[in-house]
């Protein structure tokens, strides 16, 4: 199962939701404006992200310019508030589950959410269609 946070209902978001649940991935949705994050979960989303807060802030958000926060002296406490307050400076939509995290929608990126055994069935199914059709002993083709 993965999670999907969102604040905003645009295309990212339903081209997002469609990709998993065409790959066969259980979406679990949550609207940020209804119901907020709380403190440990902003946390648990700063530490799921490979590069903390540029993977999660959307630095062209209306909403994050309004906040003047300064990148390089805004403490976790005073980031976590205002991602309470104003979900909308986190891109959208979040996409994560226990260990891998993913902002927007990338379908490169969204790979990482198919289970191994999938993406090796689905590599190995990609490769037989380049792979040249060998014709069995003793056989010649004509023509």
């Amino acid at each position: 199962m993965v999670n999907l946070y969102f604040h905003t209902n645009d295309p990212s978001k339903r081209k997002a939701v469609n990709w998993l649940t065409a790959h066969g991935i259980e979406v679990k949705q949550r609207n940020l404006e209804k119901q907020p994050l709380t403190k440990q979960e902003v946390r648990q989303l700063l530490a799921l992200s490979i590069n903390g807060t540029d993977d999660l802030i959307s630095l062209r958000s209306r909403d994050t310019k309004a906040l003047e926060l300064d990148k390089k002296v805004v403490t976790i406490d005073e980031l976590t508030a205002a991602i309470q307050v104003a979900p909308r400076i986190l891109k959208n939509p979040v996409i994560f589950d226990r260990t891998k995290l993913v902002t927007g929608f990338d379908k490169e990126k969204m790979g990482i959410f198919i289970p191994q055994p999938q993406r090796r069935l689905e590599l190995s199914r990609l490769l037989a269609k380049f792979a040249p059709n060998p014709q069995p002993k003793g056989q010649v083709k004509f023509g």
